[in-house]
């Protein structure tokens, strides 16, 4: 089947939303669907009066799509309709898009995650972007990590809550203890961990004291409303503790590490994880997607950090293993 092309060359979009965009606007044009006063039916052949009204129609879908594009590069996919209701299959499907954009330090935009663009956690908002590895010494085999997840937000129609779980490892919280959380279910988990925490608000200019009592609680999945996706006060980390680690110890603590070395050692401590995103809409439909945590080697600067007073802007040349989230390709519900 020849292959209808409706995005520009200079648009970037992910494959995903190529092809099933362009495959249900091709349906469109094919079946030749037709409007009459009491819905959409086929039109019938050798009908030529109201061909203007088929052509309507696929002008209408396209520039819906191209407000798609316009407003963001879109990920997603759609749901299962009835066997030849191809035009409301095609709206349904640009419907039922969202995106997922991590929050930049100390900029309004929001950075999108795309299929194979890892995103390095140290572009993140001023509270965000650190981790602690942990072991209990060179020669044990115990290792522990905290990774603080920079704010991801979904955006898109219709959606009701998101719901993120993970693979390998649980969610820590660091949240307010006497204030509502932004967590509005979950499955918790047991918290007998030993390992770092990043979270609270401690402030020299308060003597070290928090502005408020936090509290650390774990789970398994947690699921957010999409009116409240963040909060200014929670702290969101992935954290784990393995033993049997000897090889990553040595990796990330031996004598005369490399950075390529310390880079292998956290892939290897990270050990394929990755956080399922799962969109929940009001319709009781979902849609989900994962986010796989890597390590990759990359400048300082590429991983965006900036000049502390006095450095020297060589060292932002400098190579450094950071720890990136990147967007894996869609499945469905």
């Amino acid at each position: 089947m020849m292959k209808h092309n409706i995005f520009s060359e200079d648009v970037t979009v992910p494959e995903i939303v190529k092809e099933k965009a362009e495959s249900a606007f091709f349906a469109i044009q094919t079946e030749r669907m037709d409007i009459t006063g009491h819905g959409i039916q086929k039109k019938r052949k050798g009908n030529r009066k109201r061909a203007g009204k088929t052509a309507w129609i696929c002008v209408a879908a396209a520039a819906c799509m191209a407000l798609v594009i316009v407003t963001e590069f879109w990920t997603g996919h759609t749901n299962e309709v009835r066997e030849g209701d191809t035009i409301r299959t095609a709206l349904h499907q640009i419907d039922k898009m969202f995106t997922l954009q991590v929050k930049a330090e100390e900029a309004e935009d929001l950075l999108l995650l795309t299929e194979g663009e890892p995103v390095p956690v140290t572009i993140r908002d001023s509270k965000a972007g650190s981790w602690v590895f942990g072991a209990n010494d060179l020669e044990g085999g115990i290792l522990n990590y905290c990774i603080n997840i920079p704010p991801i937000i979904c955006e898109g129609s219709q959606i009701e809550s998101i719901t993120y779980s993970v693979n390998n490892g649980v969610f820590q919280i660091v949240q307010p203890e006497n204030e509502e959380s932004i967590i509005v279910d979950g499955q918790r988990a047991d918290d007998a961990f030993h390992i770092g925490s990043i979270g609270g608000d401690y402030d020299e200019e308060r003597d070290g004291m928090p502005s408020r009592p936090f509290e650390t609680v774990y789970y398994q999945s947690i699921t957010l409303d999409y009116d409240r996706q963040s909060g200014e006060y929670t702290w969101i980390n992935l954290c784990k503790e393995r033993d049997q680690s000897e090889e990553i110890i040595q990796l990330l603590w031996g004598e005369d590490v490399t950075i390529e070395a310390y880079n292998r050692g956290i892939q290897k401590m990270l050990d394929s994880t990755a956080l399922t995103c799962t969109v929940n809409y009001t319709d009781h439909t979902s849609q989900s997607v994962d986010i796989k945590v890597d390590s990759h080697v990359m400048t300082r600067r590429e991983a965006g950090e900036t000049l502390d007073p006095g450095m020297d802007p060589r060292d932002l040349d400098e190579k450094t293993a950071v720890i990136t989230f990147e967007l894996q390709p869609q499945t469905d519900n």
